[in-house]
């Protein structure tokens, strides 16, 4: 296979060695460049998660909100706009929870362990654990977790909002989908705020762009976003979107009409070329240093159910 790393205008972009216009023309109608582009794509992006995180220019760019180098991330899924932002804007102090477990592979936490004081990953099933690497494992529903309130300085969850309340049968999970998302993501949002220290943040990132349902996820319009920072009492929000240029900084007005590709489909890419999502929001989430601190929401969630 030619490598994606030589003419595909950033060492990010998985065009196949070929100018990312080029790409986009032939991809569609020769099945021989489809075949070849996904069987390198996870390599691809392997390698380009480990530049993006190996490079403290392009960590700065995510921690700034700096635009990103022309053909970043070309045709790549989210991840690799979610985790270079989410570990440019990890504290040095503090403990950290990983809720929905994005960071629990071994080439994220060789790189995020060293940077934080300590870091709790959590999620409903139990998955392939590297405690070696130093985490710490709580299998947990985010709708009812079992921490003190304020135990953390700092929550990271990467796209798993869009997988509350959702099919997640696929996951392992054994709970239907639920008749209200809304409703159970609501509670999800306040145990991240539960759990939260007094002043500490939030680092959450969803698909974003219109309003869609596809079953085992969704995706997030402005409304949405509105409703996952309501129980917060400062809110940032950065969007990033996709297109043939690869991914860079975008507004929620821009991305407003974005559209999510379904990976599960196994069609081809669209005319943006994005793999998954074309835009994700990535919200920063700070809790008041003097708000009052919450009591667990179990009875609350079971009067709910």
């Amino acid at each position: 296979m030619i490598s994606s790393w030589t003419r595909g205008g950033h060492p990010t972009a998985h065009s196949l060695g070929m100018p990312r216009r080029r790409f986009a023309r032939i991809y569609r109608s020769n099945e021989n460049v489809q075949r070849d582009w996904w069987t390198g794509y996870d390599d691809a992006k392997e390698r380009a998660l480990a530049d993006t995180l190996d490079s403290p220019d392009l960590l700065e760019r995510f921690r700034s909100g700096r635009s990103l180098p022309r053909g970043f991330g070309f045709t790549l899924d989210e991840r690799i706009v979610e985790i270079p932002w989410v570990v440019a804007n990890l504290p040095s102090q503090g403990p950290v929870l990983d809720a929905g477990s994005a960071l629990n592979h071994q080439l994220f936490l060789e790189r995020v362990v060293p940077r934080v004081e300590s870091l709790t990953i959590t999620t409903f099933t139990q998955e392939e654990a590297h405690p070696e690497l130093g985490p710490a494992y709580v299998t947990a529903d985010l709708r009812e977790l079992p921490f003190e309130a304020g135990s953390f300085e700092t929550i990271v969850c990467v796209s798993t909002l869009d997988h509350i309340g959702m099919d997640n049968s696929a996951y392992g999970a054994a709970e239907t989908r639920s008749e209200d998302p809304d409703r159970e993501l609501d509670l999800a949002v306040n145990e991240l705020h539960r759990v939260l220290r007094p002043g500490g943040r939030l680092l959450v990132t969803v698909p974003y762009g219109r309003p869609e349902d596809h079953g085992w996820c969704r995706q997030f319009d402005q409304i949405g976003l509105r409703r996952i920072a309501e129980p917060f009492d400062d809110t940032e929000i950065r969007v990033y979107g996709h297109s043939r240029r690869g991914w860079n900084r975008s507004t929620p007005e821009r991305a407003s009409d974005a559209t999510y590709r379904d990976p599960r489909r196994h069609e081809v890419l669209l005319e943006d070329c994005a793999f998954a999502a074309s835009a994700v929001a990535c919200l920063e989430l700070t809790r008041s240093a003097s708000s009052a601190v919450q009591p667990p929401l179990s009875s609350t969630r079971a009067s709910a159910e």
